[in-house]
């Protein structure tokens, strides 16, 4: 991954990366553990381990877990590589790592909730969920900053311009403080800009509307009726969570960083918990069809941003992006954590792939697992 550049599906890398942020601490809850998947299939689970076995060459170094849902159930799970070096900790599927950008999805459907219960609009503009807005944000709608449409400058650009690196403390003020100052680079809603501003400003929207904490509204609308075990937590240990790192010359070293914002990023789950989730975009038991629909409509073409990463064309949605086969997918890249979250057409068969060192073939083994499971 280029160092600072910014791709559809991808939590902005950096020389540092690291989760956005939440104020807010939410416990991770939900069941024990996943549904069992009934109809085993045992050259299905090999064929499975051979692709992690190949993503993940060596089990003493960082590693990978991966998972694949079916309606709702856990077909597959497993984990290979080491959670923590130095303790030696072992990846499983009940390890926990920070999502990145496949949070995107979450804050997307905490605004399309909203907006099936006529909280807001799409329609909406951003000045009227600001304090003292810029005058250009008037002209920014809220359906704008879902589908990156703003031309908004992405917030850690605008903090490391401001020489806040990513070694310095900063927060969700201080990137809303960055935004605010900064203007759109082109009229918005005229073409595909993905910049994590968007979803900062869509988390601050959130709160504007509710009046409480946009964590604490995840857990309390989708987390907890899920009964997922997740939490939005931005730059905080969470029990069982891996550690990240980077590569040099062969040795590994714990990449963090104390930023905290949220909304962009920063849900800390198992691969296991999102292919749980991903059965709501079967269902629509959270949401219902506001949140279906919403996923599709207004999607805006990307142009040709994932060239090179085996996707030609694609549409951006409400924090997914839809392929032409009408599946879903989404990337998120933050700290040293690397994430591929897709779901089959038919949004029976779901697969996360999550790592905690770069893995630049992650995308391709997420796509491998769900060809082996959707057939």
């Amino acid at each position: 991954m280029t160092t600072g550049k910014k791709v559809v599906g991808v939590h902005r890398t950096a020389s540092l990366r690291t989760a956005g942020g939440a104020l807010v601490l939410a416990v991770l809850s939900g069941v024990a553990g996943p549904q069992a998947y009934a109809a085993g299939d045992d050259d299905r689970e090999r064929r499975s381990a051979e692709v992690l076995r190949e993503l993940v060459p060596s089990a003493e170094g960082p590693g990978c877990a991966a998972a694949v849902g079916r309606r709702g159930g856990v077909a597959w799970e497993a984990g290979r590589g080491k959670a923590d070096l130095a303790t030696g900790r072992a990846i499983t599927p009940r390890t926990v790592f920070d999502m990145a950008s496949n949070s995107k999805q979450f804050t997307a459907g905490a605004v399309l909730l909203l907006a099936g219960r006529h909280r807001l609009s799409l329609d909406d503009p951003l000045s009227d969920y600001l304090d003292d807005p810029p005058a250009w944000a008037r002209d920014v709608t809220v359906g704008d900053l879902m589908h990156h449409t703003s031309g908004i400058p992405d917030y850690q650009d605008l903090l490391e311009a401001e020489g806040i690196g990513l070694t310095d403390p900063a927060d969700q003020r201080e990137a809303i403080a960055a935004i605010r100052a900064s203007r759109p680079e082109g009229p918005p809603g005229e073409r595909f800009s993905y910049s994590n501003s968007n979803y900062v400003l869509l988390a601050q929207v959130v709160e504007k509307v509710t009046g409480q904490p946009f964590p604490a509204f995840l857990q309390r609308e989708f987390f907890t009726p899920l009964h997922l075990r997740m939490t939005l937590s931005p730059a905080v240990d969470v029990p069982g969570k891996a550690k990240s790192y980077d590569e040099k010359d062969g040795s590994f070293t714990p990449e963090s960083s104390p930023w905290k914002q949220y909304g962009d990023g920063s849900v800390q789950t198992t691969p296991t918990e999102m292919v749980r989730w991903a059965d709501n975009y079967r269902t629509g038991r959270v949401g219902g069809p506001e949140l279906l629909t919403g996923v599709t409509r207004g999607a805006v073409d990307v142009g040709d941003v994932l060239r090179g990463r085996g996707i030609e064309k694609g549409r951006y949605g409400a924090g997914v992006l839809l392929l032409p086969d009408d599946s879903l997918v989404h990337r998120g890249d933050w700290e040293q954590f690397h994430s591929t979250f897709k779901v089959a057409p038919d949004r029976n068969t779901a697969v996360t792939v999550v790592c905690n060192a770069d893995a630049p073939d992650h995308f391709r083994a997420a796509n491998r697992l769900l060809d082996i499971w959707s057939r």
